[in-house]
């Protein structure tokens, strides 16, 4: 069932989590325009915490900043009878975890050309946001801080974007404060972030790191009985590399993200982009090419095919 929200109309929800609803919604205007956008509404009892709302405001307008073909736009936040909402762009595909779950199951992994592209796109996008700085030129230090499947999006396009930036730090807020317990995506959290030894863009590096290694090998690097067990393994648990776990994966990939995934920060890429330049040269080195745009697009909305209607996006 829609309902109004301001002058944007949701038509049916995507996902929901512990700190809002998202929504497909569309906005109308004179001569027949409309749009679609994606509508992320804050939950009730957290729109009642001035202290979150005003940081949410704050992680908004960091969000908005942020230009680049491979993030995924903020274009507004409302507030509509007491419900807080961000106003998004909306990417017609599919969260690369809806398509890895999908493809699983089916005892598939995504095509190595088409992972270098998503990789490629989601690092171009990370490294945007990294080098954000204000109006006189001083650096913002944004981390996003929630590299993960669910936060990247892979277009009917052929573009993936990272979406929730400036959003996952008012999100870890509630899940690191409510009872003490750190929640969230442990997988993919840097060890310094769950010691609380501080982050800078290098957390989002290793995030990313874990993500291509997953792509790689089919599975979760990280799985255990509770969070604890889960904790101990990240901190200094065995990392076995990609092309030891599946000796299909070329050797040199292999070893680019190992060092993504290393322990201490000062071990990895330095950034997103010098990153993104190892994967692309291995790539290069194992005669390997990032699949075209277009081609992607068609592996996604054939994926999509596949997909329940309701999947999240």
């Amino acid at each position: 069932m829609s309902q109004r929200l301001g002058r944007y109309e949701t038509i049916r929800q995507i996902a929901s989590g512990g700190m809002a609803t998202v929504f497909l919604g569309r906005v109308s205007g004179e001569g027949g325009f409309e749009r679609l956008v994606a509508l992320k509404v804050m939950h009730p009892h957290l729109a009642a915490d001035p202290d979150f709302v005003g940081m949410f405001l704050d992680e908004a307008r960091l969000a908005a900043r942020i230009r680049h073909p491979n993030v995924v736009a903020t274009i507004d936040i409302q507030k509509s009878d007491e419900r807080m909402f961000l106003v998004m762009e909306y990417i017609e595909g599919a969260a690369l975890s809806a398509i890895r779950r999908h493809l699983r199951k089916q005892k598939r992994t995504v095509p190595l050309g088409v992972m270098l592209r998503i990789m490629l796109d989601t690092l171009g996008g990370l490294h945007a946001a990294h080098e954000l700085t204000d109006d006189y030129g001083q650096a913002l230090n944004l981390v996003h801080r929630d590299v993960s499947p669910q936060n990247i999006l892979v277009g009917n396009d052929g573009v993936a974007r990272i979406t929730d930036f400036g959003v996952a730090r008012a999100e870890v807020r509630i899940n690191s404060t409510r009872g003490g317990q750190l929640k969230g995506k442990l997988p993919y959290m840097p060890p310094e972030q769950l010691l609380n030894q501080g982050i800078d863009r290098r957390a989002d590096v290793y995030s990313a790191g874990v993500v291509l290694w997953e792509l790689l090998v089919g599975r979760r690097l990280f799985t255990a009985a509770n969070e604890g067990a889960m904790v101990h393994d990240i901190v200094g648990g065995e990392l076995p590399s990609p092309h030891d776990t599946h000796p299909d994966v070329p050797l040199a990939i292999s070893e680019v993200c190992m060092r993504a995934i290393s322990r201490k920060p000062a071990d990895r890429y330095p950034t997103a982009a010098v990153f993104a330049d190892a994967l692309e040269d291995a790539a290069q080195h194992e005669g390997l090419r990032p699949t075209r745009p277009r081609k992607v697009g068609e592996f996604v909305e054939n994926i999509r095919v596949e997909l329940p209607a309701d999947h999240p996006q």
